[in-house]
């Protein structure tokens, strides 16, 4: 999976990279500190440092899991609504009152 460099934010590297091989050459360069010394800030409320390897903090990502989880469920609320049987008794029993 693909994100943006926490750099620069123009190029994407892998997940598990910590920065894009332009902002490492760089850095190098410049003999700047490393990532890891860098705090990152979550990506999605920008007020938590960032998991490791992750663009979001620890609440931010199990809202995303909670959120997730929710829309699961809701999808299988709406097959079981589809497949109910006495809704379709419903509709069958109005249309032969016609």
């Amino acid at each position: 999976m693909l994100r943006k460099c926490p750099i620069c934010e123009l190029n994407y590297i892998h997940n598990g990279e910590t920065m894009c091989r332009t902002c490492a050459a760089e850095r190098s360069r410049r003999n700047l500190p490393k990532i890891e010394d860098e705090i990152i800030m979550c990506s999605e409320c920008g007020e938590n440092p960032a998991l490791p390897g992750r663009d979001l903090c620890e609440e931010c990502l199990k809202e995303q899991k909670r959120q997730a989880n929710l829309e699961i469920l809701a999808d299988k609320v709406r097959a079981d609504e589809a497949d109910d049987p006495l809704e379709e008794d419903i509709t069958e029993d109005a249309s032969e009152e016609d």
